[in-house]
């Protein structure tokens, strides 16, 4: 053959199977009309056609790649939407194939026109479809982390809040569709999937960004990402640092300031927790967490006097508040078990009754703060469930039936609402 000639069928040969790539991109988006659709035979299509260089950079390419996730995860969402168990699996496959597709093909979608403004051919579908998935990427992540899928559901509530932060939703305002309230909540979410996986490393980072944030649940988020860096990273300056600066951020956290504090106590550095509360209530002395948690630290240590002290000036300014009156009650009574316990000691029977008569008048002032605070704390309050069992125990030790059944009844009927 001459060469002319070779070059020729050389450049046919070339033509041809540039062609056929193309006609392997448009059978596969056919397929995807055709029910039941060959997935298998699509992806086989798509592959090729992404490793040959006439069609490897096309945006269509990618675009009908993407489209192909995002059939599969359509036809689990419908089964979802009718109340059925649907595949989470197979809907994070086509939700995760979807969103890496789709970016690459915006990648290279985009050719300047004569005025040199950039028109895109898929961007409007590829935005589109995202639109139409956007909370089943959340829905799915939710069902693959419950399945313990964790890297799955990593992936998915990950994805969530990248589509957000897609160009083609940041160039133009208009197109902007990120609602920080959710895409916060993604972020911790993909946290959790992330550290439930063993990728602690990246856990710790998308805390770190949530921390910058006002997400509603900061708080735990902070108590998170301070416990990978002192459970797993083994940085306890860093531990501390972050739950101060926590609480700089939300000053009324019994949370985290309870948190900091226990540290400090379970670390044996009870003067340090002393000296960190103390410097907490001269910035802030009407703070009624500080000096609950204050009074709460010296009554385990024993030292009654002042933590009633405390509670009983706080009181003055804070006339009625529940959570200080319960304190005070909690007080006594630990002051009651305190006096009880020594009295087990003594071999002296006169010494013995005389304890016990105190320890049950210590019983006796604490009913009366918890009854006081009983009407009067909120319901929802995390505490008031602590109150009542902490009136149960004392009606018991009192002989009181009558009233002991009463706060029992009170906490089985709470205990049943909050499981329906």
């Amino acid at each position: 053959m001459k060469k002319s000639a070779l070059c020729i069928a050389m450049v046919l040969a070339s033509f041809t199977l540039a062609t056929a790539q193309k006609s392997n991109v448009n059978k596969a988006s056919n397929m995807l009309i055709t029910e039941p659709i060959n997935y298998e035979e699509a992806r086989s299509l798509i592959a090729a056609a992404k490793e040959n260089p006439e069609t490897a950079n096309d945006a269509k390419t990618w675009y009908v790649a993407g489209r192909i996730g995002y059939q599969q995860a359509y036809a689990q969402r419908n089964v979802y939407y009718l109340g059925q168990p649907f595949d989470a699996t197979l809907a994070g496959q086509g939700l995760d194939e979807m969103f890496q597709n789709y970016v690459e093909a915006d990648s290279r979608d985009g050719v300047p026109d004569k005025k040199g403004r950039i028109k895109y051919k898929q961007r409007k579908k590829i935005q589109g479809d995202f639109k139409d998935m956007l909370d089943f990427y959340s829905i799915v992540g939710s069902f693959l982390y419950q399945e313990a899928k964790y890297n799955e559901a990593y992936t998915a509530f990950y994805e969530y809040s990248k589509i957000m932060d897609l160009p083609m939703f940041t160039d133009n305002e208009k197109d902007a569709i990120k609602v920080d309230s959710l895409y916060n909540e993604s972020k911790y979410f993909a946290a959790l999937s992330a550290i439930q996986a063993g990728n602690n490393d990246e856990g710790i980072k998308l805390l770190e960004e949530v921390t910058k944030t006002d997400y509603k649940n900061n708080i735990g988020v902070y108590v998170l990402l301070s416990e990978q860096y002192l459970f797993v990273k083994s940085d306890s300056a860093k531990y501390e640092n972050l739950l101060a600066e926590a609480i700089d951020r939300y000053p009324s956290s019994p949370e985290l300031i309870g948190t900091l504090v226990n540290y400090y106590v379970n670390s044996g550095a009870y003067d340090k927790a002393v000296t960190y509360l103390d410097a907490l209530i001269a910035n802030d002395p009407e703070n009624i967490e500080y000096l609950g948690v204050k009074a709460e630290l010296l009554t385990q240590q024993a030292d009654f006097e002042t933590a009633k002290d405390i509670l009983n000036k706080a009181l003055a300014s804070k006339q009625g508040d529940a959570y200080l009156t319960f304190l005070l009650g909690r007080t006594w009574a630990f002051e009651g078990d305190h006096i009880q316990e020594e009295a087990m000691d003594f071999t002296d029977n006169d010494k013995y009754n005389e304890a016990m008569a105190k320890a049950k008048e210590c019983y006796a002032t604490a009913l009366n703060y918890f009854e006081t605070a009983h009407p009067i704390m909120d319901k929802a309050d995390s505490r008031y469930m602590d109150l009542l069992q902490n009136m149960k125990v004392l009606y018991l030790r009192m002989e009181n039936t009558d009233k002991y059944n009463e706060i029992d009844a009170e906490m089985k009927a709470m205990e049943e609402s909050q499981q329906q």
